[in-house]
């Protein structure tokens, strides 16, 4: 018997953020959703889930997910804040 996976897939690793495999039509292929991402497009930090915004934790938890902690950032500030004195990776 062969194991398949249907539909999307729940990955929780406590190295990593929380996501989720989902099939992403308009390019054809699975993708990782972060949690952090789609509970920052449901309540109106970002207008597209594929944005190119990135979704910064206030606390640096990745996985504290709540609203109030997330905010959507442009990419080059947000990197340059983590190599100037933000959060660890």
């Amino acid at each position: 018997m062969t194991s398949v996976t249907v539909g999307p897939r729940v990955e929780f690793d406590p190295d990593h953020y929380p996501r989720i495999r989902v099939w992403d039509r308009q390019a054809g292929q699975d993708r990782y959703l972060y949690l952090h991402r789609l509970t920052a497009y449901a309540h109106g930090l970002i207008d597209d889930l594929w944005t190119d915004l990135e979704v910064h934790h206030l606390d640096h938890g990745r996985w504290n997910n709540r609203p109030g902690n997330l905010e959507a950032r442009e990419p080059e500030p947000h990197a340059d804040y983590h190599l100037n004195g933000g959060a660890l990776p």
